[in-house]
């Protein structure tokens, strides 16, 4: 598994949980994790592609 498949898999699974969380902060760090998880996977894809 590559390292952005990896990180959007993460991203999958927090907003999963964001979905059960009782806490509303709690569900908005969750949805922040998975953002910043898609952000890095983006990242991550773009310098395999570019070299």
């Amino acid at each position: 598994m590559l390292f952005d498949d990896y990180l959007r898999d993460q991203a999958v699974k927090y907003r999963a949980l964001a979905e059960q969380a009782a806490d509303e902060l709690a569900r908005q760090e969750l949805l922040e994790l998975a953002d910043v998880c898609d952000e890095v996977a983006d990242s991550a894809e773009d310098r395999q592609t570019a070299g």
